[in-house]
């Protein structure tokens, strides 16, 4: 101390200027000012101290500071609302008057924090705070190893990059500070200590899970009212009949379709866009429209229509489905472009789905390049795709390797198009030099009993399948559906089947030049992949990608 009486700091006050070091100080407003505060120090000229019932009084020059334990509570007499550098300074100037009044003697090593209300704070009030999407996505970070990067000294310092936040969590925790400037507990600051408490073990993940409030509800009566519609208008076109339907059933099932959309009902939507496109492929005479399936989409949205206009709240939003998942960072991805598929579904969608193999997990992942097409009255020419950087379109990039930074991903694995990961192209390579031996099915009852859930996402039914014998069928003239028997070495059988119509024409000529192979060299094993699903009693393949050359890169 530069002169003066020694002043005998209140106890808890002298521990938790003891305590505070400068990553604290920081944490309680910012580096800028701590440094300014020093300045202020050197500069300082004694202060007058006077202890209170609150702490301890500094009055420097025309500014009064009132510092009491915990330091976050201590007051200026400036306007400033959060903690300024006036108040930094005389907590500086106490620190060193302790230091100088306990002088000589070796610098004792300060006591590591125990952030116990950090460690108390409930984990059913963060799961409230952060909501289910949000409290979702922390818990597939922390799952995926894809979290935020914590340093803990005498402050909890959380770096969320994806945000982008930092946070620094300070005991007692309102004093906690977060670059957004939120002076409330911010849903940064709870996002921190969940990621903090994780790392702690202090919460358990299934618990949290356990505590996730409900999503939002929906409006029950505004559901019940336009199932209400829908039913009603789905039972008047089956009495009516197809031969005496006008071609207005149409705009009738879009304007009802529209009414889902409105109502939160994005499964039902679906489904009706499903049947518009059976009616309007029956009203162009297309040779693909089956009365079965036009049958199967009605009863499919009536029934649904049905469990959701008497459904309790919990489970119409189970049953209501979701518009689309929100997307989550999965960190660094080992890309290869294994197939594409081009679409154009009656549902009301169109566009290309690309599948991509991933080296570390060994699992797939897919890249939807899609545009709704309901609105549209004829297809419009769609530019290829060309996400993340690329020098080239996704279609160039058949059968090359992709180092993805930054990847986002669904619940699904389905990757998003942001602008923030960027992909480094490699060269091209052959497939089985990157499908591991082990990744290629030759036991269909595996793909039975693993790949064909009839509720399975789509990225949990692909397969790359080598059969044992490939039969190919005669054309079926009814249904209009090439196939080809695919045999395992126990005699099980695969069905590969694509119904004809225009978009899968190019398919179809691939996969009768595969037929006509096979006839002139039965021995032929070509390696397969696609879509593995169930109709009926049979196990059965949508192709996306046949490779002929297979056995020449193993």
């Amino acid at each position: 101390m530069r002169g003066g009486s020694v002043v005998k700091l209140p106890g808890p006050l002298a521990a938790a200027l003891a305590a505070a070091d400068d990553n604290y100080l920081i944490g309680l407003c910012n580096k800028g000012t701590v440094n300014r505060a020093k300045k202020d120090l050197a500069a300082l000229a004694e202060p007058s101290v006077a202890v209170t019932e609150e702490g301890v009084q500094v009055q420097m020059g025309d500014v009064t500071c009132q510092i009491c334990a915990p330091l976050g509570e201590s007051r200026c007499s400036c306007p400033s609302s959060g903690i300024c550098r006036h108040r930094i300074t005389a907590i500086l100037w106490l620190q060193q008057a302790q230091g100088e009044e306990t002088a000589p003697g070796p610098a004792a090593e300060p006591a590591k924090p125990t952030f116990e209300t950090l460690r108390a704070y409930p984990a059913d009030k963060l799961a409230k705070q952060l909501g289910p999407k949000r409290l979702a996505a922390a818990l597939f970070r922390q799952r995926s190893g894809t979290g935020p990067s914590i340093e803990e000294t005498s402050v909890v310092t959380v770096e969320m990059p994806w945000i982008p936040a930092a946070v620094r969590l300070l005991d007692p925790l309102e004093h906690s500070t977060c670059t957004c400037h939120s002076k409330t507990f911010c849903i940064h600051k709870a996002e921190a200590l969940l990621y903090w408490q994780m790392s702690r073990n202090i919460l358990d993940p299934a618990a949290l899970e356990a505590a996730r409030p409900p999503e939002e509800e929906l409006d029950l009566e505004a559901v019940q009212g336009v199932c209400q519609a829908v039913q009603q208008t789905l039972a008047a076109q089956m009495a009516t009949g197809l031969s005496r339907m006008p071609a207005g059933v149409c705009e009738t099932v879009e304007r009802m379709a529209a009414l889902c959309h409105t109502a939160r009902l994005p499964a039902l939507e679906r489904a009706l866009r499903g049947v518009h496109g059976e009616y309007q492929a029956y009203f162009a005479r297309s040779a693909s429209y089956r009365d079965t399936a036009l049958l199967t989409r009605l009863s499919r949205a009536f029934r649904l229509a049905a469990a959701l206009e008497t459904a309790d709240p919990k489970a119409a939003l189970d049953r209501a489905g979701r518009f689309r998942d929100d997307y989550e960072a999965v960190g660094d991805l080992e890309l290869y472009l294994l197939g594409q598929r081009d679409f154009d579904g009656r549902s009301g969608y169109a566009g290309t789905i690309y599948y991509f193999w991933e080296r570390e997990e060994q699992r797939f992942y897919t890249y939807a390049d899609v545009r709704p097409t309901f609105y549209e009255g004829k297809a419009r020419r769609r530019t290829a795709a060309v996400p993340w950087g690329l020098p080239c379109t996704l279609g160039q990039a058949w059968n090359c390797g992709l180092n993805l930074s930054g990847a986002k991903a669904s619940r699904d694995r389905a990757l998003s198009a942001t602008e923030q990961c960027r992909a480094v192209l490699l060269g091209r390579q052959d497939p089985a030099q990157v499908i591991p031996a082990k990744a290629v099915c030759t036991d269909f009852e595996w793909l039975l009993r693993e790949r064909s859930g009839p509720h399975d996402p789509e990225v949990e039914r692909l397969a790359v399948v080598r059969p044992a014998r490939c039969l190919p069928q005669d054309y079926d003239q009814v249904r209009q559906v090439f196939s080809i028997r695919l045999v395992d070495g126990a005699g099980r059988d695969l069905f590969l089947e694509v119904h004809y119509k225009k978009e899968e024409e190019k398919v179809v000529e691939a996969l009768e030049q595969l037929a006509r192979r096979l006839r002139r060299k039965p021995d032929f094993r070509p390696v397969f992949f696609g879509l593995i699903y169930r109709e009926e009693d049979r196990l059965k393949l949508y192709p996306i990608e046949y490779f002929a050359e297979w056995e020449e890169c193993l």
